[in-house]
């Protein structure tokens, strides 16, 4: 796999942070900005970024603060939606797209949720957007099992002891993976404590800010209804975060969006499989 890991700094209520990014593709490439899910980082974007810089786009993948290789911050409050909004645009201001409709965004779950909110103010940067399986609201009861999850500690004595626990996990909903992208995603999800053991790559402080401001919880619909980029919408079949009801309400107000739905998949479809790559690529090349 060839990148370049990056980074940039942005600033918290406490001070700074640094915030890590792959870069693939070739420099002069139309940018796609690749945000991840609530736990995941840039590393899921792998499979995906290798595929699409051969039709020649260059593919930047975030880590989030407190995710993967990015600082954790120091006050947990912090991660909410205006600190990730900050630091997506201090990223494109380092990368010097901020202007109107220059990056495309490929956004899951909550980067999906993120890509909503900016691709809906007035000048956004967003020239066309992929969402997989999110919209602008989400259900309460998914808000309540995530905050579950999140809430509890997990540790284990290998890597492989966290890979198994991913695929019991997200074996479940993330559609068809490999054994190879098993083990990608496990070494690339796993972060050494101080005594030893393993644990997952986020900071487990994210919680925190459920008491609050519900990551998902926040009020989409006015930035939806004001998108007029081109956008796909893809969604787990099997879906509970983006069931049937939401996409017909997206589809009563806002912008127009294709549709893609997979099979065999709930939330969220990996982006990793060959037909998933497909669809994301026929569409970026198309619009």
């Amino acid at each position: 796999m060839s990148f370049t890991e990056k980074h940039y700094f942005g600033t918290n209520s406490a001070g700074q942070h640094r915030i890590v990014y792959n870069d693939w593709g070739p420099e002069d490439g139309h940018p796609v900005i690749c945000v991840h899910g609530l736990t995941g980082n840039g590393h899921d974007f792998d499979f995906l970024a290798e595929e699409l810089i051969k039709d020649g786009h260059r593919i930047i993948a975030v880590d989030l603060p407190g995710r993967g290789r990015s600082d954790f911050l120091g006050n947990p409050h912090d991660y909410n939606y205006k600190q990730y909004g900050q630091d997506l645009m201090a990223l494109l201001a380092h990368l010097g797209v901020g202007e109107p409709g220059s990056v495309d965004w490929i956004g899951v779950s909550l980067g999906g949720l993120l890509g909503i909110g900016l691709a809906g103010l007035e000048d956004t940067p967003i020239r066309r957007m992929i969402i997989n399986d999110v919209g602008p609201e989400v259900p309460q009861v998914m808000l309540d099992f995530i905050h579950q999850v999140l809430s509890q500690s997990y540790t284990f004595d290998t890597v492989q002891d966290l890979e198994k626990r991913m695929r019991e996990t997200r074996g479940l909903t993330w559609g068809p993976v490999t054994d190879d992208q098993w083990k990608h995603m496990a070494e690339h999800n796993a972060r050494a404590l101080d005594d030893g053991q393993i644990t997952y790559a986020y900071d487990p402080e994210t919680a925190v800010v459920f008491a609050s401001e519900p990551t998902g919880g926040a009020d989409l619909w006015p930035y939806w209804d004001k998108i007029t980029c081109p956008l796909l919408l893809l969604q787990g079949k099997k879906s509970l975060v983006l069931p049937k009801k939401i996409i017909k309400q997206m589809k009563k107000r806002g912008p127009k969006f294709d549709l893609h739905v997979f099979k065999g998949c709930g939330h969220v479809p990996s982006l990793m499989a060959p037909d998933q790559i497909e669809v994301v690529r026929e569409w970026l090349n198309t619009k």
